[in-house]
């Protein structure tokens, strides 16, 4: 049997991950009160709850994740983790039960996370939301729960005229359509641009080795290929070993490592530890000859605002006083 081929990051590289001597990164999200129903403000939605958006604060030893509550055919709504890096919405099985969805024999996909691959079934639905903004439906593989409290992942692959806006500080998330809105005082305007996987790629700096970047909302921890890290082999110490354990539960050994500033265009990010690895994300992607880095949370949730504008092709970037 023939399997249609899709990727998943978000959930493609939950990773378990120790920050300090003997943790692992995990983002949970309180489970005991479900959440409000997000609030809509037309033509925008701006989704706020008691529960924080980002789920996990970003401290010494926790690092968190953005999800927004999704309607599915009508019902729910369930928590998804956010990730700019997806090309495919997914669902855990309880979710799939909670919609009377079975899966089908026939209807299943080979898919391809960070660190292995795997065949899973799919379900179909109809349509999805997040307030009044209309995602759309389509066949959604069901994945295993591996995402710390998350019901799924939800994947950009409907933003195309989409604007979105993340306030760290104040646990929001807005999903508007994109207007040409100015960035906010203080911010970086980052120009991205679209490969053949459609994947919004952009050129930094990693202690002067210019690094291709992909912005990965869905994953825990920034991951450099192996080109990346031997372009920084003179300067880096050798790091402690880290385990990557995907969407698939197929684990990547790595290791962590100092690097020199991470230059955004005008913005300077220091005292970083990237875990370098050769995923099999990188192999998909065709990144794997030059040096490349998957941006993760523990980088992004460093931020005071992201803003991921899809229409016009920037990300806005504004850091922490």
């Amino acid at each position: 049997m023939k399997y249609a081929a899709s990727w998943i990051t978000a959930l493609g590289w939950i990773t378990a991950l120790a920050i300090g001597a003997s943790s692992v990164v995990s983002a949970q999200v309180p489970t005991t009160n479900e959440p409000k129903q997000p609030s809509t403000i037309q033509p925008s939605v701006v989704v706020e709850g008691q529960q924080p958006l980002y789920v996990a604060p970003n401290t010494l030893d926790r690092i968190g994740r953005i999800w927004a509550p999704v309607m599915i055919n009508g019902k729910g709504p369930f928590r998804l983790v956010l990730d700019t890096s997806g090309n495919s919405s997914a669902i855990i099985p309880s979710v799939a039960e909670r919609l009377g969805l079975a899966a089908e024999e026939s209807n299943k996909a080979k898919l391809v996370g960070v660190t292995g691959s795997a065949v899973v079934s799919r379900v179909t639905v109809d349509r999805m939301t997040v307030g009044d903004v209309e995602i759309g439906g389509g066949k959604l593989p069901v994945l295993p729960d591996v995402f710390g409290g998350a019901e799924g992942v939800l994947a950009p692959q409907a933003f195309a005229d989409k604007r979105i806006f993340i306030d760290f500080r104040n646990d929001l998330i807005r999903i508007s359509r994109s207007d040409g809105h100015a960035a906010e005082p203080g911010s970086t305007r980052v120009r991205v641009a679209s490969n053949r996987q459609h994947l919004l790629m952009f050129d930094i700096r990693v202690g002067g080795v210019k690094t291709k970047a992909i912005l990965s909302t869905g994953g825990e921890r920034s991951i450099g290929n192996s080109a990346l890290r031997e372009a920084l082999l003179k300067r880096a110490r050798e790091g402690k070993e880290e385990d990557i354990v995907g969407v698939t539960l197929d684990v990547e050994k790595g290791r962590s490592i100092a690097v020199p500033p991470v230059i955004i265009g005008d913005l300077a990010l220091r005292n970083l530890h990237i875990t370098f690895a050769d995923p099999a994300i990188f192999n998909q992607w065709k990144l794997t000859r030059e040096p490349a880095l998957i941006i993760g949370m523990d980088v992004i949730g460093s931020l005071d605002t992201l803003v991921v504008d899809y229409k016009m092709q920037e990300l806005q970037l504004r850091p922490r006083r």
